[in-house]
């Protein structure tokens, strides 16, 4: 780290940790839209100083060094000439230490350029504005008699401690009286609270992403405006700068508590925020989510991404997930998105956001090639969007979080199946919310390992459109089957990860041999027999053309005699698969016809009249036996009926 000498205004290179360096200050400002105008360090260890004065941005590390000198401080820090840009390596280790260096500062000076002293008159006698300042009268008398001496001539507090300076000497005598007067002109205690705000909300400063970080991270700021007149310390003006930034003021006083804040609720303080390259977006708030990563300039928007990536492997805080789109995004038409936010623009409407409990404790997530794969916790997954939402054909994860403003109502995001275990985000512009009381969550689909994709591009959303290609539909088989009463808790779907219980699909993307089996239990409604029913399904995909893809379907029985006559209670149930069209792609739809005269129970439960003891235990054993060796007999039969599929073929 580079530090200025106040007295001498020359670089001097400390190669020691934060904590081991020497008391400085440090400045918080913003650059002039020309860069032309400010001092780089190139600039600052070559040109001498009668052509520094022709750049505007040299008047500001002057009245730093100036500032800190009178405070007994003997060094001082300013980011355009203290770091050497045109190394990538220095610039690297700045940017991921510049949250380090403003929390380690001894005082931070932010210059807000743009901010005009308060004209004569304005603000004096407002019966309002008094009335609104009532409730911090003594702390006001207390800083106007202690504090505006340390921020404007020099501060006794910090100089001697630090720097071991005679501060009253830096604030020699024939100064009181011009100090006051000059203080009072850009000091702002005669306004109201609306006042400051306005005043304050208008400057640049607030709109830069850089500057938030260097808000936060020190623990004394002073804020002066245009003509580097004092106007307040942020301990006073926490209020004002709470309203303007969202940021509580807890976190104002202490950065300390800034990792108890949700990662949403810490995006959404930069939501309204620029800079000049799209990957100081990112960059700039390294600090505040306590993380580095390299720096790539040229990769755009894509270093958000690892933002948010380095960010899951440092916390399992779901609501990073709790972004939403805004109607001018321009992206409105894109259908499918990935679980990571383009930009913190969409981090806009997370200012309440906060966490049901401790992130520790939410579902294990990690970053993979695949995705964003999560492993759900114990009774936990992915649940059904269309049993309270209508939102057909959809899945909803919990992020754990929800709104101050509504608060007992859990979010969520909606998803949609693609393949084997993959999901992507979809409806990006609303977050469903629901009741958290007993019995309202959304019914539980799925809880199992899964994958979200972590971003989805225009084209790659419209390649998902397609991710059903040749998916076999089972909605009909459903209604078929419902009328000889099937119990869908009891069914199974293998393979599981390819089955899309909200669409009724078996995806077959990534296979080129695809099989899948559906299980269906039915029983009588007096609950004395049970029967199943196995639908297997068959994919092979060819090369050329419409015949790229061949199916078959084979209905099967559990015990396999069953079905084969009128007295096992069944009429009909034969399977075929046709080609049909599902949300404009090609699928194989599953026909079942399936009709019932009656229902015979299993050999499970048997009934003996009469008083012969004896006999009712012989025939009671022997039905057991027989049961035991149909079990047998069910185990070999399912372990050879894949290699035995044979029946309807499609697409030859």
């Amino acid at each position: 780290m580079r530090l200025i000498n106040t007295t001498t205004l020359t670089l001097t290179s400390f190669m020691v940790p934060v904590s081991s360096l020497p008391a400085y200050a440090i400045l918080s400002h913003t650059w002039y839209p020309s860069p032309d105008e400010e001092v780089t360090f190139q600039d600052f260890t070559s040109l001498p100083p009668h052509q520094l004065e022709k750049k505007k941005g040299y008047a500001k590390i002057k009245q730093t060094c100036h500032r800190a000198k009178k405070s007994g401080i003997k060094w001082a820090w300013v980011d355009t000439c203290c770091i050497d840009k045109t190394s990538s390596a220095e610039l690297t280790e700045a940017i991921n230490s510049m949250w380090a260096w403003y929390r380690g500062a001894t005082v931070c000076f932010a210059f807000l350029e743009d901010l005009e002293p308060v004209p004569k008159g304005v603000g004096h006698g407002h019966g309002q504005g008094q009335n609104a300042r009532n409730s911090q009268i003594v702390g006001e008398q207390w800083w106007s008699q202690i504090g505006e001496q340390w921020w404007e001539d020099g501060g006794s507090n910090v100089g001697s401690s630090n720097a071991g300076s005679n501060v009253s000497a830096a604030t020699g005598s024939g100064t009181g009286s011009a100090t006051s007067s000059h203080t009072q002109a850009g000091r702002m205690d005669h306004l109201s609270h609306e006042e400051k705000v306005a005043r304050f909300r208008t400057c640049r400063w607030f709109t830069r992403g850089w500057t938030l970080q260097e808000l936060i991270a020190p623990s004394r700021m002073g804020f002066y405006n245009s003509k580097w007149e004092f106007v307040g310390e942020k301990s006073s003006l926490k209020q004002v700068l709470a309203e303007i930034t969202q940021i509580s003021e807890s976190v104002l006083e202490n950065s300390a508590l800034l990792l108890t804040i949700p990662v949403a609720q810490r995006m959404s303080w930069a939501s309204s925020r620029v800079t000049t390259r799209p990957e100081d977006m990112a960059y700039c708030l390294l600090g505040i989510f306590d993380v580095q990563i390299p720096l790539l300039y040229g990769e755009g928007e894509k270093a958000f991404i690892r933002l948010q990536e380095e960010i899951v492997k440092e916390t399992n805080d779901f609501s990073l997930f709790a972004w939403k789109t805004g109607k001018g995004s321009g992206t409105q038409h894109q259908k499918h998105w990935g679980i990571l936010a383009p930009s913190p623009k969409e981090f806009a409407t997370c200012r309440d956001i906060e966490n049901w409990g401790n992130p520790l404790y939410n579902a294990e997530c990690l970053i993979t090639s695949k995705g964003l794969r999560i492993t759900p916790a114990p009774g936990d997954g992915l649940r059904s969007g269309s049993s309270s939402y209508g939102l057909k054909g959809t899945y909803i994860l919990d992020l754990g979080c929800y709104h101050r403003s509504e608060k007992g109502r859990a979010i969520g995001v909606v998803l949609q199946q693609h393949g084997s275990d993959l999901y992507c985000r979809v409806m990006p512009e609303s977050l469903p919310m629901w009741p958290t009381g007993p019995g309202q969550q959304p019914v539980l689909r799925k809880s199992r390992l899964f994958y979200i994709t972590k971003t989805v591009s225009p084209v790659a959303s419209t390649l998902l459109g397609s991710s059903h290609r040749w998916a076999f539909d089972l909605s009909q088989v459903f209604a078929a089957l419902a009328e000889i009463k099937f119990v869908p808790k009891q069914s199974q779907f293998q393979p599981e990860e390819s089955w899309d219980a909200e669409r009724m699909l078996f995806l077959s993307q990534g296979s080129r041999d695809f099989q899948c089996c559906a299980t269906f239990v039915t029983t009588r409604k007096d609950g004395l027999g049970a029967l199943r029913i196995l639908v297997w399904c068959h994919l092979h995909l060819v090369h050329g053309g419409e015949g790229e893809a061949q199916a078959s379907v084979k209905v099967e029985f559990d015990p396999p005699t069953e079905g084969e006559t009128d007295d096992d209670g069944f009429v009909k149930c034969e399977g075929k698969v046709v080609r049909d069209a599902y949300e404009g792609q090609p699928v194989f739809r599953v026909l079942i016809e399936a009709t019932t005269s009656k229902f015979r129970a299993l050999p499970t439960i048997m009934f003996f009249r009469g008083t012969d003891e004896k006999m009712a235990r012989k025939n009671q054993m022997y039905q057991q036996q027989k049961v035991a060796a149909a079990a047998v007999g069910r185990e070999r039969y399912f372990n050879s009926a894949a290699a035995s599929m044979s029946s309807s073929t499609v697409g030859k």
